[in-house]
Parts: C-alpha cells; sequence; structure tokens
C-alpha cells in the first residue's frame, strides 16, 4: 500500500465529523501513516494519534462541547466590570480548562509520544508565521531553513495539548495561546487543513476532511462567539478551497449543512454520522488510492 496521511480540518464543533470519520476507516483497516489537525481537528488528531479510543474521544468531547462550566468559569464577566482585562482584550475564552482535559486523557503525553508522525498547526500573531507543533520534524537542516523562509516553523518540544490548546485558539474567541516567545492563535488563520504537513511528513497521498461547506450556506449568528466564528469561517473559506485543490489527493466533506440551529446531544451524534457516512461513500475512492 502507497503511504498515505490524513489532514482534519477545523471547524468547531462540526469536528466531531472527524470521529464519525475515523470510526470508519478503523473499522474497513485504512488506518493513516501520518496525520495532522487544525482547530477542532488538532483536538481529535492529537487524542486520536496518542491513542485514545474513538469511543472515549466521543463522550469527552460531547462533555466539552455540552459543559458550561467550561466556558462560564472563563468567560469574563464583563457586563459586572468596568475593568478591561487582558483576557477581555485577549479572547472570550481562557482555555485552560480544555488544555487540562486533552492533558488529562492523554496521560500528559508530549509529541514524542505520538504513536504515528503528527503535525498540529497554529499561528503567531506577532510574526504571522504557521507554528507547527510536531513529532516528526523536517530531515535537515536545509529543509528547516527553506521551510523557514516559506513561513513555517516547527516545534517538537511540547505536549499535545499545549499544542492543541494553542490550534483551536480563535482569534476573539479563545485568549491566544502563549508558548515560549510565540503568541500563538488558530492554526486555520493560514492552514485550516493542513495537507501540506501530510505531505512534509512523507505521505504520497494526502486526504483532507473539509468541514467548510457551512461557510457557504447563509446563517444567521445568534450571540458574539457566533458572530466571531462565522466572521472567521467566511474569511478563510477561498484560501483554504485553493489550498486544498493544490496539495490534496482526496477530499472529504461531511454534510455538516443539515445540522443547523442550537447544539443538542442528539445533533451531535448527527454530526458523527455524517463523518461515517461521507467515509463510506469515499471508501472506493480511498481505496484505489491507496493500494
Amino acid at each position: 500500500m502507497r503511504k498515505w496521511g490524513l489532514a482534519l480540518g477545523g471547524g468547531g464543533i462540526y469536528g466531531l465529523a472527524h470521529i464519525g470519520v475515523l470510526e470508519v476507516l478503523e473499522r474497513c483497516g485504512l488506518v493513516p501513516d501520518v496525520i495532522a489537525g487544525t482547530s477542532a481537528g488538532a483536538l481529535v488528531a492529537g487524542l486520536w494519534a496518542s491513542g485514545v479510543d474513538l469511543t472515549r474521544i466521543e463522550k469527552e468531547s460531547g462533555d466539552v462541547f455540552f459543559n458550561d462550566d467550561i466556558y462560564d468559569a472563563e468567560i469574563k464577566p464583563l457586563s459586572r466590570s468596568l475593568e478591561i482585562t487582558q483576557m477581555a482584550i485577549g479572547g472570550l475564552v481562557g482555555g485552560s480548562l480544555i488544555e487540562s482535559t486533552v492533558d488529562r486523557l492523554t496521560g500528559g503525553a508530549s509529541l514524542c509520544d505520538a504513536r504515528i508522525p503528527l503535525a498540529i498547526t497554529s499561528v503567531d500573531l506577532e510574526t504571522g508565521f504557521l507554528v507547527v507543533f510536531t513529532n516528526d520534524p523536517p530531515k535537515s537542516n536545509a529543509m528547516t531553513e527553506c521551510l523557514r523562509a516559506r513561513g513555517r516553523i516547527y516545534v517538537t518540544d511540547a505536549k499535545i495539548s499545549e499544542a492543541v490548546r494553542a490550534s483551536i485558539s480563535i482569534p476573539g474567541v479563545f485568549v491566544p495561546k502563549k508558548f515560549a516567545e510565540f503568541t500563538l492563535v488558530d492554526g486555520g488563520v493560514k492552514d485550516m487543513v493542513p495537507v501540506f504537513e501530510v505531505r512534509r511528513m512523507g505521505a504520497e497521498e494526502a486526504v483532507g476532511v473539509d468541514l467548510g461547506l457551512h461557510a457557504e450556506h447563509p446563517q444567521k449568528p445568534t450571540n458574539l462567539l457566533s458572530v466571531l466564528s462565522r466572521s472567521f469561517s467566511l474569511a478563510t473559506r477561498e484560501t483554504t478551497k485553493r489550498y486544498l485543490q493544490e496539495h490534496a489527493t482526496l477530499i472529504l466533506e461531511p454534510d455538516v449543512v443539515s445540522v443547523t440551529g442550537f447544539m443538542t446531544p442528539a445533533k451531535a451524534k448527527s454530526l458523527i454520522s455524517a463523518g461515517r457516512v461521507c467515509a463510506e461513500k469515499a471508501l472506493g475512492r480511498l481505496c484505489r488510492i491507496v493500494s
């Protein structure tokens, strides 16, 4: 079989569809040789690559998305304070509770503990560079410098939870993640579906899971979080489509558009099901590509 990789894209709660995709691949024995993720895709990729089984990922992801304490404890109550704090300027949600949850699920695993080559993307606000957390960095100093010249920096000494926390930090929603000299936000700012990283890690074929179809359909944001998230999706959509056409062998697009309105546990299961359906439809093409 040809070496192939899976790139899981960003998309907030739509990222639950990634679980369904991986379930089908595992069931059919089509396990990727390398994996990369951005934002919600980074969460699923990081947990899966560290050995957390999909049943537990599904349960714990649901707990995160539907546990108000995750957000209530960290959203600064600005309406009750005239003080403009660092959190108020940086974002609405601190993110430390999500980071600690990932750390607990992975047993404090570092990037080097991942069972296959893994890459998780984020963006440094100060330099504009794409900062990639990985256990499989460029193979030579010359390649490292070449990629740095193209705006990519590689970090190998970090916990998976730190990488995920950086990658999920949607600007304005989450406070940026401070790591070393970097101030990191969502990798989707520059790389929504990291198919390039899959190829860089040696994959001959790159499969991208794109959750961005929802951005192409009318939506009515109902609160500040949805306004920020919707604006981010719209701003990055066209670049993502061009990037996928350039680097991906196969693009999977789960039907997340039909799951609308206020998110409930039942709708979360519908998103996972959408991932399963999409992967099942693509099995024939995927088998032809990798065999």
